[in-house]
């Protein structure tokens, strides 16, 4: 039986034998399509290939692509676990023609590995193919073996692919795989008929083969492209379970060995029948592990909240199976076991895969005890024995309660849920999240006007400052903003963290001023406002800010040098995870669980500054990826590599994976000053700091600050803060006095409202209205000191807001509780509090005369 590891690689060197140029995976988190959350099919990385807009580096391509579907169109994550099929995380095996070969090749070559290599039973195996295209349905008859009569057509449901709504399409033949009939799970429904694209498990699709030879337009015609290509996916999880005689994806051995290390954990052993928990959980880390590997993040917003609702789930299915402390984190080393020896970049990873999914883990559990809590209130306040669906649904959003699991507990308690309420909070939230979201369609919308045959834009900047060059096409908004494309640059496009180059282009007739430049495939466009003249055709000079591009250059060596010191400080978990490079400063994103220390940021500070002193040559080398990272180089996370790559090494501190501009000496950078860390989320930090010139005015501007203080203090510099300490002390003095004086006043108080209580059976009630401003919290401390068997309600207005304090007596606690009563008269105002028994405070909206409500108030109490 072969292994998954020797079927993928038999895949790849089938290919590899036909002409094809293995291409590795790209990150399953998308770095250069703002379209997607998450890489989910193999396409994905040559969609610009296919929309025309970049030329391919090769006529044919296989690989084995990282995808993951749980979010947008494509969102299997509530089903994953309930069959044998679904999943968050899976690959796809895929090979491709740009314009090369088409179906013939496509279909003779899919049917040749199948039957040939891995020797699949031609009787059991089927084929689709579209309505219109009877080429495909030609091809099976004449070139291969296949059954004529197991070759049916099919609608666009089945047989159709499309990028989108618009772009490129066409037919597609699916190779699908009879199973048995012990694979019929509608075998009790009368009438059922077990077929290709049934409504039954007993036939799968392997394979699909797509054949792009139109363009969609908007108006939803077809035009022919000028290119056809061949694009097809088989998803090795299910390859693997028909080569291994497998019933479901979860018995091969891409997945048993973490089910077992679960039981093992668990104490609970798995089968299909019992096991659902075990199959989400090994599911959700292989997803976890290599989003996370490829640079995703848990958060509260787009693919991080995925993955947060992904650990969540899993975690809360490890409850199920008697979890009680964080442990999906101990599965990590299984997967990359599994994984590693393909998927290279799970490696070196491991510890920092391990801190992010526990940190989560144990921030879920805090989360999870409160969510019961809140479950438990609502399920006193259940009217009709029935959940609202707006309840449901904060239990899903606020503390991460997947629906199935209110289901349960509901359950338990012998209550319903509001499925309907629940859909349509969901079905809000998704409107809201799409008119938020980031991830929206980029795309150029310039109409322009070419000047001469296009071809890609030729970056020099990193060799000089200027250049003689001509413009290639250009356009101008509705804001005369003007968009110029020229055949070679030296203006460094917005890319890694590091702005883009100002500057201009000009020539005799006319002078643009650049603000902005942009790198869309392999177009470098220029935006800018024309200074005078109009654009021509002539030769011109491309001339970026000089002085400003060096500003720049300072602070991206300098984020390097960060980079490398607080992995010194802090440990090796620390991984960038965005950075800021502009020409007054810098801003870097980092890794950790917790803020830094004044000694930490001092030894991250002086680190720096350390190898600025000691003048390190920055040495600028291109190498292949494989070599660069072999000798160690970096390559930062949500970053796109070439095949090769520029290799940024700063004497033995650093040496990175990095595209943007550079010092030639660390001493250039002059002076590094942070001036300020703090948290943007969960397990991320933020550093900002200074260097060169902008670092000097800081300290200068700091220096003039403390002198003036000193001044303001009548002291000397260095006298400053024991003066500042000496005043300190005093206002502090100062507010003990006044503090004693208030309270003196308020036991006066006191006793005056004593005199003035208002008999009950069994009790006395006092109603006081105080000057505003004063502090209720204060004044009840004195309350509780004097009251036995009194309940005070104490008042206090500003301007329309009126707060309300509640204290019961210590003799009548074990009868009145402070909190119910202060609810219940802030009801009366449309307000709210609450509190404990012996205290408690509200408040509402009130204006004008308050005996009206004192009146109620009264009538409250009486109640009780």
């Amino acid at each position: 039986m072969p292994s998954s590891k020797e079927i993928r690689q038999q895949f790849i060197s089938f290919f590899e034998e036909k002409g094809h140029s293995f291409v590795h995976s790209s990150p399953v988190v998308p770095i250069d399509d703002p379209t997607l959350l998450f890489a989910n099919a193999g396409m994905n990385q040559f969609k610009s290939i296919f929309l025309g807009l970049k030329a391919p580096e090769f006529s044919r391509a296989v690989n084995s692509q990282k995808c993951i579907r749980a979010g947008g169109k494509h969102n299997d994550l509530e089903v994953v676990g309930k069959d044998g099929y679904h999943h968050t995380f899976f690959e796809m095996l895929g090979n491709w023609s740009f314009g090369d070969y088409y179906k013939k090749e496509a279909i003779v070559w899919a049917w040749e590995l199948l039957t040939e290599v891995w020797g699949l039973d031609k009787s059991l195996l089927y084929a689709t193919v579209h309505d219109s295209d009877a080429e495909a349905c030609k091809i099976w008859q004449e070139f291969t073996d296949i059954i004529p009569a197991h070759i049916s057509f099919h609608g666009d449901k089945d047989n159709f692919w499309e990028m989108g709504d618009t772009g490129p399409c066409g037919p597609c033949s699916e190779i699908h795989i009879d199973r048995g009939m012990k694979h019929c799970n509608m075998q009790d429904v009368p009438n059922h008929v077990c077929a290709v694209n049934g409504d039954c498990d007993r036939y799968i699709e392997l394979w699909n083969l797509v054949f792009i030879q139109y363009k969609r337009e908007a108006d939803q015609t077809l035009i022919p492209l000028k290119n056809r290509y061949v694009d097809t996916g088989a998803g090795l999880e299910r390859i693997v379970q028909v080569l291994q005689n497998k019933d479901t994806n979860y018995e091969t051995d891409l997945f048993m060995p973490i089910i077992a290390k679960i039981a093992e954990f668990a104490g609970k052993a798995y089968t299909p029948e019992s096991g659902m928990s075990h199959r989400v959980i090994a599911d959700h880390i292989r997803c976890l592990c290599f989003a996370l590997a490829d640079g995703g993040f848990p958060s509260n917003e787009g693919r991080g909240y995925v993955l947060r609702r992904i650990l969540r789930r899993a975690a809360r299915h490890g409850r199920l199976l008697g979890f009680a402390e964080p442990f999906l984190f101990n599965l990590v080393d299984t997967v990359i076991q599994i994984m590693g020896h393909h998927f290279g970049e799970l490696k070196g990873k491991e510890a920092y895969i391990k801190m992010v999914i526990k940190a989560e883990e144990e921030r879920f559990n805090k989360t999870l005890d409160i969510g019961l809590a809140k479950f438990a209130e609502l399920r006193a306040l259940a009217a009709g024995k029935l959940i609202s669906g707006l309840d449901a649904f904060m239990l899903y959003d606020t503390y991460g309660f997947p629906l199935d699991l209110t289901m349960i507990l509901a359950e338990e308690q012998g209550l319903k849920i509001d499925h309907e309420g629940f859909d349509q909070e969901m079905q809000a939230q998704r409107a809201r999240a799409r008119k938020a979201s980031k991830f929206g369609a980029e795309s150029i919308n310039e109409d322009w006007i070419e000047l001469r045959e296009l071809s890609p834009s030729q970056f020099v900047g990193y060799e000089t400052s200027q250049v003689r060059t001509v413009i290639q096409r250009y356009s101008i908004n509705d804001e005369q903003v003007v968009a110029v494309q020229l055949q070679q640059t030296p203006f460094y496009a917005e890319s890694g963290g590091q702005v883009a180059d100002t500057g201009r282009i000009y020539n005799d007739e006319f002078e643009l001023k650049v603000h902005d430049v942009k790198k869309i495939d392999d177009a470098i466009i220029h935006y800018g406002t024309i200074f005078r003249g109009l654009v021509s055709a002539a030769e011109i000079t491309a001339e970026i800010d000089e002085p400003r591009r060096q500003d720049i250059a300072r602070n991206h060596t300098a984020t390097h040098l960060l980079h490398q010191s607080l992995r010194e400080v802090l440990g090796e978990h620390v991984q960038q995870k965005g950075s800021l490079v502009h020409p007054e400063y810098l801003r870097f994103d980092f890794t950790h669980f917790k803020g830094l220390s004044p000694d930490q940021r001092e030894r991250v500070e002086s680190k720096v500054n350390q190898a600025i002193m000691a003048n390190m040559t920055v040495n600028i080398a291109i190498q292949d990826i494989a070599t660069a990272k072999a000798e160690g180089a970096t390559a930062l996370f949500g970053e796109k590599y070439a095949d090769e790559v520029r290799v940024i090494s700063i004497d033995h501190l650093s040496k990175e994976l990095c595209g943007g501009s550079h010092v030639s000496a660390t001493g250039q950078i002059g002076i590094f000053k942070i001036i300020s860390e703090g948290s943007v989320a969960a397990g991320i930090r933020r550093i900002e700091a200074l260097t060169g010139t902008s670092a000097l005015s800081y300290v200068r501007d700091l220096q003039n600050s403390w002198a003036r203080v000193a001044e303001l203090l009548a002291s000397p510099v260095h006298l400053v803060e024991k003066k500042l300490e000496a005043q300190a002390q005093h206002i502090h003095d100062l507010q003990g006095q006044v503090t004693d004086l208030q309270a003196e006043k308020s036991l006066g108080q006191i006793d005056g409202m004593l005199q003035g209580a208002i008999e009950f059976p069994g009790f006395s009630l006092i109603i006081q209205e105080l000057p505003e401003g004063s502090d209720l919290k204060a004044f009840s401390e004195s309350l509780k000191a004097k009251l036995s068997n009194q309940i005070a309600i104490i008042l206090c207005k500003k301007g329309d807001k009126l707060s309300m304090l509640t204290v019961v007596g210590t003799e009548l606690l074990a009868k009145y509780h402070a909190g119910k009563i202060v609810s219940g008269i802030a009801a009366l105002l449309g307000g709210k509090g609450g509190g404990r028994a012996d205290s408690a405070m509200a408040g509402g909206n009130h204006s004008g005369d308050l005996q009206p409500f004192i009146d109620k108030i009264r009538d409250f109490i009486k109640s009780l």
